[in-house]
């Protein structure tokens, strides 16, 4: 499975900004720690899912409805 690291290089600075570049900042910001958190509960869920796959290794594709 491949993995990627989302938060590499997160952090971008900014220079010169005029005021009304900063409300675009600060949505860009709370976009940045959106899309943080959805990662890490993305995290939460794969650790979930291995600890389940361990516990239980019947693969999924051979159930049918």
């Amino acid at each position: 499975m491949t993995t990627y690291d989302l938060t590499k290089n997160s952090k971008i600075t900014y220079k010169t900004v005029n005021s009304d570049d900063i409300s675009i900042l600060n949505r860009i910001q709370r976009l940045e720690n959106k899309v943080a958190l959805q990662s890490e509960k993305l995290d939460q869920i794969v650790a979930m899912l291995n600890e389940l796959s361990k516990k239980n290794p019947t693969s999924w594709y051979n159930f049918r409805i």
